[in-house]
């Protein structure tokens, strides 16, 4: 993690992949607090895109989230290319603490598990559901550990998205 002194006129320095420390500075209270957020924010959708396919894998949505809907065991970033917002990809089997990082860049799709007890923000998506992602949002996923991946997004506009609550297939 590389950190940066950073001030409005410098913003456009902000490197595309991985975070920047942020540093909210109380000048008259002695005090500062620093915190990481993801880099991207300072940029477009298309560089974080960008950034994330040069470093992770590509993933295709199929109409069932095999083959070349499977999201490799050993990924920690993917891109997805959909063409239709029914298609499919598939979580893989995860250890406690895995995180993986996955951008939806241009059409939406669902995502389900490989593991059929998986879960994702405590919501079965390995046999009967499924959690809709949107186009030009990054999600975050952390596993852990007892068959539930929790997730979160953050939308082009690095605006939080709504928790995703899975829904029948």
């Amino acid at each position: 993690m590389r950190r940066k002194n950073l001030h409005r006129e410098a913003l456009s320095s902000v490197p595309a992949t991985g975070y920047v420390e942020v540093v909210q500075d109380h000048r008259n209270s002695g005090e500062s607090h620093p915190q990481f957020i993801l880099a991207s924010i300072f940029g477009t959708s298309a560089a974080l895109a960008s950034s994330i396919a040069g470093g992770g894998s590509g993933v295709v949505a199929t109409a069932d989230g095999l083959t070349t809907g499977l999201i490799p065991a050993t990924a920690e970033f993917v891109t997805v290319t959909c063409d239709t917002i029914t298609k499919q990809i598939s979580l893989p089997a995860a250890v406690a603490g895995k995180i993986l990082r996955i951008f939806v860049p241009a059409v939406g799709c669902e995502l389900i598990s490989a593991v059929a007890a998986d879960k994702v923000n405590n919501v079965v998506v390995g046999a009967t559901n499924e959690a809709a992602l949107v186009a030009g949002t990054h999600y975050t996923l952390r596993y852990d550990g007892v068959d539930n991946w929790v997730m979160d997004g953050l939308t082009a506009t690095a605006g939080v998205e709504i928790p995703v609550i899975p829904d029948v297939l």
